[in-house]
């Protein structure tokens, strides 16, 4: 198993295992729909984790009504997640998306 840059000990061995290990990746998503209210997309990660790591997701853009929709990563596992985003305002009906970008960061537990 990779060892992150984050946990690197005095006295161990550099190797191309230790050099090469990401302890975060992050990407984008572009998101379209039609008259939803939410939306799953799944992600894979470019290269996978060691473990599931800690993630957080947000839309790129709060013009119209992207602003009444939130995004988070569910179902996180060392190979990627569903991206899920909701409709916040349960009073407000579905909405369409077209290519808003949606952002991804996913960084090794400590």
């Amino acid at each position: 198993m990779a060892v992150p840059a984050t946990l690197w000990q005095p006295g161990m061995r550099i190797t191309a295992g230790r050099l090469n290990a990401k302890d975060y990746q992050a990407g984008s998503i572009l998101v379209s729909f039609t008259n939803l209210a939410s939306y799953t997309q799944t992600v894979t990660f470019p290269a996978p984790f060691p473990v599931a790591p800690i993630m957080n997701a947000e839309i790129s853009s709060g013009a119209g009504s992207t602003g009444r929709f939130e995004a988070r990563p569910i179902n996180v596992n060392p190979n990627g997640f569903t991206l899920f985003i909701l409709l916040t305002d349960a009073a407000e009906g579905p909405d369409t998306w077209s290519n808003v970008a949606v952002h991804w960061t996913a960084i090794m537990p400590a």
